[in-house]
């Protein structure tokens, strides 16, 4: 557990697990407490639109034995487009972000993370109104958010996946216009080590709305000098996690630190030498 934060949460273990039971037994043998489930993970194979009452007892039977479930990730279909003016695409998408809360509420988790997929404003759309849909759209979905007291969590996505949250000034716009407690931010750290110039001083402007951080360390600082910039496990690249969880002890983070990285052929090693380091250089802020 880490000093001051709730606990150390494992996004998936990629690649290698071939049942969500694996993914939860190495989560567990790499000394890790908490589970963000991929629902749009092949593995998992999750419909929100679809799931059955058997389907939801299977998943919550997964956890209990010292791992929970504490958010739903990699959930939102590519091809649901958050901006459009066809009211049968806003009431199809509204429907699946409830159907997102009634997952969550089911299995007791309280954190629906919003990625990149779906959010772009389209080519053809006028970026500022298309922005102003978005964030017409998500004060429609935490309504029904707010009844059940889950929350989105908008995270920030480098300009390669969206055009839209991608530096911490735009993402804090958008929490601004939502305006909902249902409606709070990701601190994306190795996102943020791209969009933003200095990511303590992004955290501390973040202040009282930041829900969840998400952790992995980037290979690279400079696309232009290594464009093959990656992320990697923390410890391994080139951030500075002391100055950036002072930062968060700064504005009074205490929730949970989310490793989302790809791994390599040992996972359970990999992510308790990664869970070991964060918890180093927490107590060393």
């Amino acid at each position: 557990m880490l000093v001051g934060v709730n606990g150390v949460v494992v996004s998936q273990p990629y690649g290698k697990a071939s049942t969500p039971k694996e993914s939860v037994d190495i989560t567990l043998k790499a000394g890790i407490k908490c589970f963000t489930i991929p629902v749009k993970a092949p593995i998992w194979g999750i419909n929100p639109e679809k799931i059955t009452e058997d389907e939801i007892t299977k998943i919550r039977g997964l956890f209990g034995s010292g791992v929970m479930a504490t958010g739903l990730g990699f959930c939102w279909p590519s091809d649901y487009l958050m901006i459009t003016d066809s009211k049968a695409e806003w009431e199809r998408n509204l429907n699946y972000s409830n159907r997102l809360c009634d997952i969550a509420s089911a299995l007791g988790i309280k954190n629906i993370v919003i990625g990149a997929p779906g959010r772009s404003v389209p080519l053809n759309h006028p970026y500022y109104d298309g922005v102003k849909l978005l964030s017409k759209f998500w004060k429609e979905a935490c309504l029904y958010a707010e009844s059940y007291g889950v929350t989105f969590c908008f995270e920030h996505a480098s300009i390669m996946r969206c055009n839209v949250g991608n530096t911490t000034r735009s993402l804090i716009d958008l929490f601004d216009a939502v305006d909902s407690p249902s409606f709070q931010l990701i601190a994306q750290i190795h996102d943020m080590a791209i969009n933003d110039l200095d990511i303590p001083s992004a955290i501390k402007a973040m202040r009282g709305k930041v829900k969840q951080v998400h952790i992995a360390d980037v290979s690279s600082l400079n696309p232009y000098t290594e464009p093959s910039t990656s992320t990697v496990l923390p410890g391994s690249g080139k951030l500075d996690f002391v100055e950036i969880f002072k930062a968060l002890k700064d504005v009074g983070y205490d929730g949970e630190i989310c490793i989302e990285t790809m791994l390599g052929d040992d996972l359970a090693a990999e992510l308790s030498e990664s869970r070991k380091h964060i918890e180093s250089k927490w107590r060393e802020a």
